[in-house]
């Protein structure tokens, strides 16, 4: 039976996480988010070991099965991951919302283009959760994890793109940053309209989940308080200046931070000249880079009162914990480098050796040693 074999893993993950090493590590965060000292070092996580943590997929018990795998795998490690589960991310979720048909080719999942002018924008219908929508769907599948699993996991929401780029997908990102100036009216009162549906998205799956909610789509660093917010991904961000930033994105994103109780922004790509606008934004209490480092993160701006969510190789760590030491940062790193690995990726745990088992644990009493609160 199914429910055997999911109530056997979560019996294992148990045992591989006891309630006081869960409640630790989210001792631990909680004082880094509060902006307290820490506990007894500073929180980490690996990078997942072999989970496409970003997948499409949208089958409940295969995305289910996968995710106890990892979060079982992971249990050798010592680091501050807490068993949860991510649903996963598709550009056409917001976009769905608005009856928005999606479009995939080659396993790339995006949607149609439905708004062909500013005046187009009226026609925009209110959101809605039509059943077999990919919004309905993830829907369904935190009910279903919530179910399968007895609420023994926690779960996030999808990562389900910022206003900005659902606006994006709905009518292309050139057509929307010229409306901006163009017709700014009419700009503003489409991006309110999606932001709205983002909160009623968000809320949706709040209330959903209840206690078990865990409120980042930020996997991989993949615990917040219930204080932290909402997590918002901007990845059009890169595209724009300051100045479009703070009149055109600012009031939106500041909108979901007050409503929500804060907000902390995702984007991939190089976003160092917004870095400073970001960070000055009421509401705002993290930022994560998907491919700056946290020390081009700090050399952009962003300082203590910043929650930094960043990567770092185990190589790099020694002078990213110098920079936050001496700088008094705030950073929930995620570290790689540390996985047994092949050419390939990760070397799946059956081909493990003693030679593997004993080079990951020198490295992670390196990394402990080096986080330890008073280390130098």
């Amino acid at each position: 039976m199914i429910a055997d074999v999911i109530a056997e893993k979560l019996d294992l993950i148990d045992a591989l996480y006891p309630p006081e090493r869960v409640a630790k590590s989210k001792e631990r965060l909680t004082r880094l988010w509060h902006g307290e000292s820490p506990l007894d070092r500073y929180p980490f996580t690996y990078l997942p070991f072999n989970l496409d943590y970003y997948s499409p997929e949208q089958q409940p018990e295969l995305c289910l099965q996968r995710c106890l795998d990892e979060i079982i795998v992971r249990g050798v490690a010592q680091d501050d991951f807490i068993p949860s589960f991510f649903p996963g991310c598709r550009q056409s979720t917001m976009p769905s919302l608005f009856g928005v048909e999606e479009i995939e080719m080659d396993g790339d999942y995006s949607s149609h283009r439905i708004l062909d002018s500013p005046e187009s924008f009226d026609r925009l219908p209110a959101p809605f959760y039509a059943p077999g929508t990919v919004a309905a769907n993830w829907l369904h599948m935190e009910e279903f994890v919530l179910e399968a699993t007895g609420g023994r996991l926690a779960v996030h929401p999808t990562d389900m793109q910022g206003p900005a780029d659902a606006c994006g997908k709905m009518f292309g990102y050139e057509a929307l940053l010229a409306c901006a100036y163009e017709e700014p009216e009419r700009y503003h009162r489409l991006m309110s309209h999606v932001t709205e549906a983002f909160i009623g998205y968000w809320e949706a799956q709040r209330r959903l989940c209840g206690t078990h909610f865990v409120g980042t789509h930020l996997w991989a660093w993949n615990w917040v308080p219930a204080d932290a917010g909402a997590s918002v991904s901007v990845d059009s961000v890169v595209m724009v200046s300051p100045t479009f930033y703070q009149e055109f994105y600012q009031p939106y994103l500041q909108r979901i931070g007050e409503v929500c109780g804060g907000i902390a922004v995702h984007s991939c790509g190089d976003f160092s000249r917004v870095i400073p606008v970001l960070c000055a934004t009421p509401t705002m209490k993290a930022l994560n880079a998907g491919e700056m480092s946290p020390l081009a993160m700090h050399d952009a701006g962003v300082d203590g009162n910043t929650i930094m969510i960043a990567s770092t190789g185990y190589e790099a760590l020694p002078e990213v914990l110098q920079r936050m030491r001496t700088h008094h940062l705030r950073m929930d790193l995620n570290i790689y480098g540390i996985w047994p690995a092949t050419s390939y990726g990760a070397k799946p745990v059956q081909e493990w050796n003693a030679e593997d088992r004993a080079e990951m644990q020198r490295k992670e009493d390196v990394v402990l040693n080096m986080l330890a609160v008073g280390c130098a």
